[in-house]
Order: C-alpha cells, then structure tokens, then sequence
C-alpha cells in the first residue's frame, strides 16, 4: 500500500460533485468535507469544483471556500466574477442527437448556459434525478437546434452508445453512472480544463492534487500529480489513482487530506 505523501506541497485542489463533495444519500457536502474545503483555503490552497453539472446545479456546494469552477466536464470555467472560457458543442452533433430523439432511440437531457431540458421521464431518467437529488424539466428538444449546448446527457446503457457515436463527428462520451453517457466535445473533458485552470494560476501539475469517483474523473486525476478515489469510486478509477480513500459518506475527502498532510486532524 503506498504511503499517503505528497512529492511537493500542494497549491490547488480539484473536487468533483456527485459521489466525491456531494453525497448520493443526502445530496448535500458533508460537514467534514466542508471543514477540509475550509481549511486547505485558510492554508493558501486555490479549491476548484470539477463537475459534470451546470452553474444552476451546483446550489448544495457552499461556494465560500472555491476559487472557481470547471462545469460541463470542462466545457465552461467561471470564477465569481467572469466567464473564463466556454465552448458548446458541434451544432451538427447536436441536430444528430436532436433527430434520433425526435425518432424515440433514446432520451436525452440538453444542457444550455442557464437551464437544461429533458425530452421525457422515462425511467432511466427518473432513476438519474432520484440518484443526484434534482428534477429535470421537460421540454421542445428543437430548441436545441438555435442555441449554444454546453453537454448532453444520452440515456444509454453500456453497450448502446453506438447509435450516437456513429451519427456525431466531434464528441466525447464519459460514464459515471450505468443509466447514462455525459457528451460534450472530443477535445474537451475536465483534462483539459484542469490543465487550462493550472495555466491561468500559473501553477504545476506536480502542485496539484484532484479528488473522484467516476468515469469522468479519470482525465483530471491523470491531469494532476496526486490523485484521490473516493471509497465508492468506479474500480477503474480506484485502479488509476494514487490513493484511494474512504467513501463520502465516511470522511474521505477529509481523511485523504490529513493523510496527505493538507491539513491537521
């Protein structure tokens, strides 16, 4: 088992929500994850959330302790005060999915800058907003056809994604949930965010540690030189990260810290 170091002190720390800051349970952040936030700010370190989610989603994480944020896996970075960058998808990849919704292949939630809609609840997608604790409203997919998407979330299962692949030139498919995909930009994901984050902060990847659980975690674990699963992370993550600490329900992002050193018991 490898000892819980770290080879050069740490300026920043990225977080993802579901299942690493936000409980699945109680769908909020733990009070012990909270001291942790707070105490790495106190000590000088820059925390930035890392989520699929978008900035309206976000309500349950105390923004106090944050310096900035990676939302759509990567494809919108703000801080309090400015938009810092943003790409949305291909539009060509978006009228794909828009026609094969419209064909009842599959459902699909469709994620713009200030409100997401789902074409239906089936019950995938019911299962979905009783897992992270939201609603999704319904909505004219075709609307999707005129404005900016950040992300889609495609309701399929392992070994379904072929239909959306095959139709879609420029995309990227992540999983951290078994009933759906998250789809934004081939180029993008939280790697490339992580690393355009630690750029603007001029800081190194060797400076930096990064805290998930799902499939969408593993570039920006890969993107930083300490990584951290969480107990209840996906094997695969657990697989590839440097250490693997108890689960969000039992202190791991505050246990991974004092470990690490980050802060004092």
């Amino acid at each position: 088992m490898p000892l819980w170091n770290v080879e050069r002190p740490i300026k920043a720390a990225f977080f993802d929500a579901d299942g690493t800051l936000l409980s699945f349970k109680t769908h909020h952040i733990p009070d012990s994850a909270q001291i942790a936030l707070n105490e790495l700010k106190r000590r000088g370190v820059k925390c930035f959330l890392a989520t699929g989610r978008p900035p309206y989603q976000v309500d349950e994480i105390p923004i106090e302790s944050l310096e900035a944020f990676i939302l759509f896996n990567g494809q919108f970075i703000l801080n309090r005060d400015e938009v810092l960058y943003r790409e949305a998808m291909d539009p060509g990849d978006i009228a794909a999915v828009v026609e094969q919704v419209n064909r009842g292949l599959y459902d699909c939630l469709f994620m713009e800058a200030g409100r997401c809609y789902v074409n239906r609840h089936s019950e995938r997608v019911l299962r979905v907003e009783r897992q992270v604790g939201l609603r999704f409203a319904e909505g004219d997919v075709n609307e999707a056809l005129h404005n900016d998407i950040f992300q889609l979330n495609a309701y399929l299962a392992t070994g379904e994604t072929e239909v959306l692949t095959s139709a879609c030139r420029n995309v990227k498919l992540t999983r951290w949930n078994p009933d759906f995909v998250d789809v934004f930009p081939r180029a993008g994901g939280k790697a490339r965010a992580v690393r355009r984050v630690l750029e603007m902060y001029g800081i190194s990847p060797e400076e930096a540690v990064a805290f998930g659980d799902g499939g969408n975690d593993i570039g920006m674990l890969d993107a930083v030189g300490t990584s951290v699963a969480l107990g209840n992370a996906n094997p695969e993550v657990k697989e590839m990260a440097s250490f693997v600490t108890d689960d969000v329900d039992h202190d791991g992002i505050y246990n991974a810290c004092v470990r690490l050193g980050l802060i004092d018991a």
